[in-house]
């Protein structure tokens, strides 16, 4: 398998930790920050999405990096217990044509990305499991938000159609 060092390693945009976009909180990820005592409102942020309060991870004061970005280490402080958005990362979920599809940000679009195919099915476990699919929407209505101006610092590929659960109702 593909290892994210050797893709991402000559990659010159930069990660969610340490710039403009804001890693949703969903409430199972709200849940595992309150578990360690990171819920408070110096760590998470309500935003505005279409008219809709979704928690969000707060930046640092007068910076682009997150709050929980250690920047002489180099490494998340919350690693174990980092939202959904931030595990998923470089992937995203878009709602593009009707539906909701996997897309990775890449400088290297046109690389072969088979193998990321066991990788997805993971988050799509990880989101059942933390019944992520029922905030789903969440996705689709910040999707207009996200597009243009992530797209215009990192290209991405359209992977696949998410696999949702049979139970789930969307």
């Amino acid at each position: 398998m593909t290892s994210f060092k050797k893709l991402c390693g000559s990659c010159l945009s930069q990660g969610c930790c340490t710039d403009s976009s804001v890693p949703l909180v969903f409430s199972t990820d709200f849940d595992a920050l309150k578990s360690i005592g990171k819920d408070g409102k110096e760590y998470v942020q309500e935003v505005d999405v279409k008219s809709k309060k979704v928690k969000a991870l707060k930046k640092k004061p007068n910076s682009l990096n997150c709050v929980f970005w250690d920047e002489i280490k180099k490494q998340c402080t919350i690693y174990q217990h980092r939202p959904f958005d931030c595990r998923a990362y470089p992937f995203d979920i878009l709602y593009l044509d009707d539906k909701f599809r996997w897309i990775v940000y890449s400088c290297n679009p046109h690389s072969n990305w088979e193998w990321s195919e066991k990788y997805l099915e993971i988050l799509e476990k990880d989101m059942e499991k933390n019944k992520i699919f029922d905030e789903i929407t969440t996705f689709a209505d910040n999707t207009d938000l996200i597009l243009p101006n992530e797209a215009k610092k990192t290209p991405y590929v359209v992977l696949r159609e998410v696999k949702f659960p049979l139970i789930s109702k969307i």
